[in-house]
């Protein structure tokens, strides 16, 4: 799990984090492309290019978390500094701390027993997402023999926004230790069981998709499936969390001005399939537009189309705004009748995660009567699977 302009998901969304506080509005949605440039904080990697720029940032930002002796308390600042800095660090730093990550984890020597020590104290999905990510991507090639035995530490994190991202992460690292075999990795996500496995096949899927660009330390297939549409078709079950990162990764350049737009691009789609495809369409919507606008532009479409486009809404980034947050729930009046009570138990789901709790408990109630029902009944689904979720 790309804000500034969201140029560059939770999900879906997502590395093992734990809170402490309040953590500052995230400004970056994760995995971003790298565009602008940079001042201040780590300015000199503005003036180079493509990799050697990459390749700068990943050096300059572990040097400050090896530095710091505690990446639990350093990230969140590190994420205040990335966004202050703007440009391609605020925009790219999410997936340069998937390096980091291994990184520290390597020199380190980070282990199961001793993750819940490093992962940042913070629900901020750029920096300290990708961080923590990037920590549980270092097992990969200890879990094949056992892949269920990370899902303890997992579990045992203490919020649910950290649960879900750890568990993202574990499909990152099937990928890694099955050595980019995607049925492989989704079999090993469907070990962890149904309240785990699908937020796991998503984190294999999005790994599936940057490994076609050969990004992230990953390698190409050597006979990929290329289309959506033919390996989201049920094959490896998990349709949605296939889907959903496919636009993002495959397709940088597009841009959506507009959710309308959105029904061209899943032509032809039916159920599943077809949500999948408007889920992750949504995020390139999600580019121009911050999180209540985007909710509001979803409710151009029918029903069901408008429920899908809602998980393109990068709702972690409203994480320490309470006004924002209501006024995201509120933006649910925007959709089409039929959608509006899921609308809200949506928002009310996701945004009790990204608080812990505190939208569920401040929040949900001061809504009207039916949306509040509503919210509460999400708050209350908070456990449960996301499949798709920045």
């Amino acid at each position: 799990m790309r804000l500034v302009a969201l140029i560059g998901l939770l999900t879906g969304v997502a590395a093992a984090v734990v809170l402490s506080g309040p953590a500052p509005a995230a400004t970056v949605v994760p995995d971003a492309p790298l565009v602008g440039q940079s001042a201040g904080f780590l300015s000199e990697c503005s003036l180079v290019s493509g990799k050697r720029r990459e390749r700068c940032y990943v050096r300059g930002l572990l040097a400050e978390v090896e530095r710091s002796g505690d990446p639990a308390r350093e990230l969140p600042r590190i994420d205040v500094k990335a966004r202050a800095a703007g440009g391609a660090l605020a925009s790219g730093c999410h997936g340069f701390m998937h390096a980091v990550g291994r990184a520290f984890a390597r020199r380190n020597g980070v282990t199961l027993a001793t993750l819940q020590r490093y992962v940042p104290r913070s629900n901020d999905p750029g920096c300290s997402a990708g961080f923590g990510m990037g920590l549980v991507m270092h097992f990969g090639t200890k879990l094949v023999v056992e892949p269920a035995s990370a899902l303890g530490s997992c579990t045992r994190l203490p919020t649910r926004f950290g649960r879900y991202t750890c568990i993202h992460g574990l499909g990152h690292a099937f990928m890694r230790g099955y050595h980019g075999n995607l049925r492989a990795a989704v079999s090993a996500c469907r070990m962890l069981g149904p309240l785990h496995a699908p937020d796991c096949a998503q984190g294999a899927f999005h790994d599936y998709w940057v490994s076609l660009g050969g990004g992230d330390g990953t390698t190409r297939p050597a006979e990929p499936v290329t289309s959506p549409r033919l390996l989201c078709d049920g094959r490896l079950t998990f349709v949605r969390s296939c889907w959903y990162r496919y636009f993002w990764e495959r397709e940088p350049l597009r841009r959506l001005l507009h959710a309308s737009e959105i029904p061209a691009l899943c032509r032809g789609l039916a159920g599943w399939h077809r949500d999948g495809c408007v889920a992750g369409a949504s995020l390139l919507v999600s580019r121009d537009r911050d999180p209540v606008n985007h909710a509001e532009n979803c409710g151009a479409l029918g029903a069901r189309d408008a429920l899908a486009c809602l998980r393109g809404v990068v709702v972690p980034a409203l994480t320490s705004t309470p006004a924002q947050q209501l006024r995201l729930i509120r933006a649910c009046a925007a959709l089409p009748a039929a959608a509006r009570a899921d609308c809200s138990a949506w928002f009310g789901r996701t945004l009790t995660i990204v608080t812990d709790g505190r939208f569920a408990r401040d929040g949900c109630p001061r809504l009207a009567a039916g949306a509040r029902t509503a919210c509460l009944r999400g708050a209350a689904a908070a456990e449960q699977p996301l499949h798709t979720f920045s």
